[in-house]
């Protein structure tokens, strides 16, 4: 399993784990994760082209995110942060 599949699980664990989030922000992170699922199972993959230092769609919700749940929920926010950094060193 490459980094970003076990960061992506990761994630997940902490989501579930996670009993007093908010049900909209519960909803956009599972919809995020579906939409970098769906793009890590493309074949071949494909990265999102962009610039050295551009946020993506997904990069700035995720990181919205994370600054959002920092305070009530420091671990689902840690590994929301953990997907970002494998997302960019994966290239997408």
């Amino acid at each position: 399993m490459s980094e970003l599949h076990q960061t992506l699980q990761g994630l997940h664990e902490e989501l579930r784990r996670a009993e007093r989030l908010d049900p909209d922000d519960r909803a956009v992170l599972e919809s995020l994760l579906g939409d970098i699922r769906r793009l890590l199972e493309t074949t071949p993959p494909a990265p999102v082209t962009k610039k050295a230092g551009e946020a993506t769609p997904h990069g700035d919700a995720l990181e919205g995110a994370a600054v959002r749940l920092e305070a009530g929920h420091p671990g689902v926010a840690g590994a929301i942060r953990a997907v970002l950094d494998a997302l960019g060193k994966a290239g997408i």
